[in-house]
């Protein structure tokens, strides 16, 4: 479990890392289509009354997550505490049922998983919305579990251009009332599109499945993880997902993970001061040598050639 006394302790990283890596590997996957309708059932019960938003200002801290779609989490039992940036400071906040977070594309989180939290998440992808209740039991172990669902994300309705005001509100620092009837409509949206007709399950289920997986690539990127390890999160085969990616993605598994990280790198050498060692522990590569390499090899450039001349754009 991440406690504060670890944040920004260089002379504890070690057993930082060691603690967010047993988080992520005990992490168990229940199947999410029975019963088909707990997404919406667990929906219907929400009332959020007050949503607090991230920021982006700050170097975003190591294992933070922080990736490139809007997100809306809420804790439906518990208390979920997080360090987030707000006005250019790193402030802790603590959020009980009746709240939600609020992260836009590219702001930044880092929860301490308590035991005894239930946590539902919304991560609108562009193609997929994936939902997910990862619960922390009570108990000695950091173990979590997490159930997961994912539906098509429209491109058209009233769900993009909530999502739309909700980024805006955020950038501009709009008024905090309004993000609660935002949230509530944008709820509104999804359990709507929960309640409509199932496509049949032969009608491209291969898709939809490389396409959850891809939202929990984005998501988790910045772990140490594997072909093996996302295999058992979706109860498949590693061979089963090695050729989930060939057939229908047209690349293989470690490609489309290089270039999930790649991406992330690409923004944060554009944006912020990091150092490459810092980035590198922020996108999953054990070292800057590592990094430098996989880097160089995907881009034909190097991160310092890349900041600068992306820094001259």
């Amino acid at each position: 479990m991440v406690t504060s006394d670890l944040i920004g302790n260089p002379a504890a990283g070690k057993i930082k890392r060691y603690c967010i890596y047993c988080i992520f590997v005990t992490i168990s996957c229940v199947n999410p289509l029975p019963p088909e309708h707990w997404p919406e059932l667990q929906l219907s019960k929400l009332q959020v009354e007050k949503v607090i938003t991230c920021g982006r200002r700050l170097h975003p801290p190591l294992y933070s997550h922080v990736v490139n779609f809007p997100r809306l989490e809420f804790p439906v039992r518990g208390c979920y505490e997080n360090k987030i940036e707000v006005g250019g400071k790193m402030v802790t906040v603590k959020l009980l049922p009746g709240s939600a977070l609020f992260a836009a594309p590219n702001c930044w989180n880092l929860p301490a998983w308590k035991p005894g939290l239930e946590l539902m998440s919304l991560l609108f992808g562009a193609k997929q919305i994936g939902i997910s209740i990862v619960t922390s039991p009570r108990g000695r172990r950091p173990q979590l579990a997490a159930r997961k669902f994912s539906i098509s994300t429209p491109q058209t309705g009233p769900l993009p251009p909530l999502l739309e005001a909700l980024t805006q509100l955020q950038a501009t620092d709009g008024a905090p009332e309004i993000f609660p009837e935002l949230a509530r409509a944008l709820i509104g949206c999804v359990r709507q599109l929960l309640r409509q007709p199932a496509l049949p399950a032969f009608s491209g289920r291969a898709h939809r499945l490389l396409e959850s997986v891809c939202v929990f690539l984005q998501n988790h990127y910045q772990y140490e993880i594997t072909r093996d390890s996302v295999a058992e999160q979706f109860s498949i085969t590693p061979n089963h997902l090695s050729r989930l990616f060939q057939t229908h993605g047209h690349m293989t598994f470690g490609n489309y993970l290089a270039h999930v990280r790649m991406d992330r790198a690409k923004h944060l050498l554009h944006n912020y001061n990091l150092k490459l060692d810092e980035i590198a522990a922020r996108c999953g590569y054990y070292d800057a040598p590592h990094f430098c390499h996989a880097f160089k090899r995907l881009t034909k450039t190097t991160p310092v050639e890349y900041r600068l001349k992306a820094r001259r754009i």
